[in-house]
């Protein structure tokens, strides 16, 4: 089935002065979507380092669908699309559609007040280059910044802005719609223990890892609501509730 990874670029994300909630967001939609991810990487804006994660995630044989977002705006430290042609072997080029519409956006801007200029700056046209060739351009409502596919190793590759807005937007009026309808979504199934002690149900989720390999069985204490949710997950419902159904038969409360 198939399986995603997400890259989160950023110097403001690894510093901790702001929060991940792409990758959080992203990571709900693609499970819903039948795409789940297979793991999250924050990593610098540091060309070396996108690079590295780059071919790490090109060379993993489980990942079919990568997501890397951030990096793609007008200052210096924006570096994810000249990192990207570098890992993929291409030539980083000026996209005309993207640079036109960079342009249009300028002007409109400028008309109502917003901007002194109606020129393209060097900022604005940075982020019109693009490494070359890429399998499609996204057109990106809410910002100038495009979004960008890429095809490498028999995987696609997902380039979005960081801007959530942005991001999300391209995500679901675009990408959900065009590209991500060959997934089939997990099940997930909860049961909810008050005041449970969880080392208590390690022998019963062991038992359920030899007699249901294909499905996941997890644990979570919320401290705060003094629950224990133990959480099923599998790509076959009627397994998936067989299981629950032992966990509840079986829960030591």
């Amino acid at each position: 089935m198939p399986t995603s990874s997400i890259v989160a670029i950023g110097d403001e994300l690894v510093g901790g002065f702001t929060l991940d909630t792409n990758s959080h967001w992203m990571a709900e939609r693609l499970r819903l979507l039948g795409y789940p991810i297979k793991r999250v990487t924050q990593i610098r804006d540091r060309p070396s380092e996108i690079i590295e994660q780059v071919h790490r995630e090109l060379d993993d044989a489980e990942v079919t669908d990568i997501f890397v977002s951030g990096g793609l705006g007008p200052t210096p430290d924006d570096r994810t699309f000249s990192a990207l042609a570098e890992a993929l072997g291409k030539d980083l080029v000026i996209w005309e559609e993207t640079r036109a519409r960079i342009e249009r956006r300028v002007q409109r801007m400028h008309s109502m007040g917003l901007l002194e200029s109606p020129e393209v700056t060097e900022g604005n046209l940075r982020m019109s280059r693009i490494p070359a060739d890429p399998a499609h351009v996204f057109r990106n409502r809410r910002g100038m910044a495009p979004g960008a596919i890429y095809e490498s190793n028999g995987k696609r590759i997902f380039v979005l802005p960081g801007v959530p807005m942005e991001m999300k937007g391209i995500f679901t009026e675009e990408i959900e719609p065009e590209f991500l309808t060959a997934g089939s979504a997990a099940t997930v199934r909860e049961l909810r223990f008050t005041f449970a002690v969880e080392a208590r149900f390690y022998p019963l989720m062991r038992e359920l890892e030899e007699t249901f390999p294909d499905v996941s069985v997890g644990s979570y204490p919320n401290f705060e609501t003094k629950e224990l949710v133990i959480r099923v997950v599998g790509l076959d419902p009627r397994k998936v509730d067989e299981a629950l159904e032992v966990i509840r038969r079986r829960a030591p409360v």
